[in-house]
């Protein structure tokens, strides 16, 4: 099942996984930051799914998210979030 996150996702992922591998590659950086995320996500995952009253707020947390998937699909066998699965390699 397709859902309106998970078709915006599947865009906006592969771009900032283009973005990554145009600056260089992933970093460990890259990966702190992403982890640090995580909590944020946590705690306003309702604004992904449902908006936000606060102009922009839905639409900043998009695309970290997008991002955190993004350097995330470099771990291991990749991510499966939100319906979909983001895989890449180093190179």
């Amino acid at each position: 099942m397709d859902s309106h996150l998970s078709i915006a996702l599947s865009a906006a992922v592969p771009l900032q996984i283009m973005a990554i591998k145009e600056r260089g590659g992933v970093t460990d950086e890259d990966f702190a930051s992403a982890s640090k995320f995580a909590q944020t996500l946590g705690e306003k995952g309702d604004v992904l799914l449902f908006g936000s009253k606060k102009e922009g707020e839905a639409a900043d947390l998009f695309n970290k998210t997008a991002k955190a998937i993004a350097v995330l699909s470099y771990i291991p066998d990749g991510i499966t979030i939100f319906g979909g699965h983001y895989e890449s390699s180093p190179e």
